[in-house]
């Protein structure tokens, strides 16, 4: 199994680094398809979407239906562990094909390599609202944000989300001393 250990020159205080900015040097995947009448995204050789082999073994389409709920994301994470291997975060571009609901068939090859370029973990707290200890655990145990990809009829958007511990507790999130925002990362149109 590999290693898993952030590169020495972004890691944080065990490796003579400030911590800040977080950086992330594994993730996990997540992929969400609404309102189209078909939809496959590849990503790291897995099936997301609504795309699935019958018992033939032949690819069957299938549309997806509407937005659950209004606040659906506020729970969404990542499921699949994507560990890095030979210094790469990412295995490859995120590949998505899917039909929007007036019909048009996508194309689309998503380079998560260059959205997330400076391995930024995406987030809303200041480095006076993190909480110290939890900052000079970094080296030992880095972030593994989750980044999620969406399909909705002709919009795609990449999101992220990392938990970060808080000096102070959020009133208005319910994980109490830690914040889990949902931020937009890259977002089209088609």
């Amino acid at each position: 199994m590999p290693s898993y250990k952030p590169l020495a020159s972004l890691a944080g205080p065990l490796y003579g680094k400030d911590p800040w900015p977080l950086r992330f040097f594994g993730h996990s995947f997540a992929a969400a398809c609404f309102n189209t009448m078909a939809c496959s995204l590849i990503y790291s050789g897995h099936q997301f979407g609504t795309r699935r082999r019958n018992r033939d073994g032949e690819l069957c389409d299938k549309p997806s239906g509407p937005v659950p709920f209004e606040n659906w994301r506020d729970d969404w994470s990542g499921s699949y562990s994507i560990i890095p291997v030979d210094g790469r975060e990412f295995p490859g571009p995120v590949e998505i094909e899917w039909t929007s609901m007036d019909g048009t068939s996508h194309s689309l090859s998503i380079n998560l390599d260059e959205i997330f370029k400076d391995r930024l973990i995406l987030h809303r707290v200041t480095r006076d609202e993190v909480k110290e200890s939890w900052l000079d655990t970094l080296s030992i145990q880095p972030e593994v944000p989750s980044i999620l990809v969406e399909v909705n009829d002709r919009t795609v958007t990449v999101f992220m989300r990392a938990l970060i511990a808080t000096n102070e507790y959020v009133p208005e999130g319910a994980m109490g001393r830690f914040r889990n925002d949902l931020i937009s990362a890259w977002t089209h149109t088609y």
